[in-house]
């Protein structure tokens, strides 16, 4: 499968690249890369064409998939030029900014009838991969309640789009992202209304945000509620980027999980009382060739276009909600 990418200065692109290389049914055809030094660094390992624009590359090298690395307000103009190209797009998270851009999305992707995928990574991680296996076999019963923390450091390496309300998706957009997608993989249900409050109390100066902690709580349409923190209040000595905790309540039994900092998930049930399962020393984090796998037969990837416009629809309207102070809004 013939793969371009544009952008190589946001995110996990550097880790989509590795692995792409690694494909045996994979060729990476063109970069689209502004930077000198940043197409100097892609470019040791293995020769990459270079394209002045993405239209070019497309027209030149004809990817089937583009895969993008780029700064959250550079995502929409990309995804409607392949759209228009009937070129495939794995993306990074987060999708958009706004409702009205997801809406610019959704009509650019039935017309152009491309696929989108996102880089999910905690799919692939083993505490989820555990937890979802306890869901799947009735451990905990039918989901009642689950609360999900998603708290992050901020480096001095943070990029200035951060603190420009006009180019970044905002805190809960972007951090918790992966916690609306774990939500929907775990419980199957999707997000049928949320209302969400946000604050800034230690970003105020000289970098500032919006927005650096917001909370929201959803309705889903299986009856269950969801509690969603994202913040950039974790201590600068704190060993790890982001500690993500999850409880989970239902109707035969409990989770507690956290993952990144310290690792560990404790079930109690009502089968087997409390446990804590074992991790797969397997490795699930194959999305690369998934999606390869998945695009040669003109499948969905497994996680899917609907998968990542509903988990952008979730977050860019918890946003909105934060930004009225507090409103309850459905989820069409």
């Amino acid at each position: 499968m013939k793969i371009g990418i544009v952008g190589v200065h946001y995110g996990h692109i550097s880790e989509m690249i590795r692995t792409t290389r690694t494909a045996s049914n994979a060729e990476i055809v063109g970069i689209v890369e502004p930077d000198d030094t940043l197409y100097r660094q892609y470019n040791e390992e293995s020769a990459l064409t270079r394209y002045e624009s993405l239209e070019s590359m497309l027209s030149e090298s004809r990817p089937e998939v583009v895969m993008e690395g780029l700064g959250h307000h550079e995502k929409l103009d990309v995804i409607k030029t392949c759209a228009n190209a009937g070129v495939h797009v794995l993306l990074d998270k987060p999708l958009c900014r706004t409702i009205e851009e997801w809406h610019q999305i959704d009509q650019a992707i039935t017309s152009g009838g491309i696929k989108l995928t996102m880089n999910f990574t905690s799919r692939s991680y083993p505490p989820f991969i555990a937890l979802r296996e306890a869901i799947l076999a009735g451990e905990l019963g039918e989901i009642v309640s689950l609360i999900s923390t998603h708290p992050h450091k901020l480096y001095d390496s943070a990029p200035d789009f951060y603190f420009d309300p006009k180019r970044y998706v905002g805190t809960f957009n972007d951090v918790a992202s992966h916690g609306i997608d774990q939500i929907r993989w775990l419980t199957g249900a999707e997000c049928v209304g949320v209302h969400a409050y946000g604050t800034c109390m230690k970003h105020k100066a000289p970098r500032c945000f919006d927005m650096d902690h917001i909370q929201a709580s959803y309705k889903l349409s299986s009856g269950a509620g969801a509690v969603i923190t994202a913040d950039w209040l974790t201590p600068e000595k704190s060993p790890s980027f982001g500690d993500t905790r999850f409880i989970l309540m239902g109707t035969r039994g409990s989770a507690h999980l956290r993952a990144y900092a310290d690792d560990g998930l404790l079930i109690v049930s009502d089968s087997k009382g409390a446990y804590e399962p074992e991790f797969s020393t397997k490795s699930h984090g194959n999305f690369i060739y998934n999606m390869i796998e998945a695009f040669e037969k003109e499948a969905e990837n497994f996680i899917s276009t609907n998968d990542v416009m509903a988990v952008a629809k979730a977050t860019v309207m918890a946003e909105e909600s934060a930004r009225r102070g507090g409103e309850f809004l459905k989820i069409e």
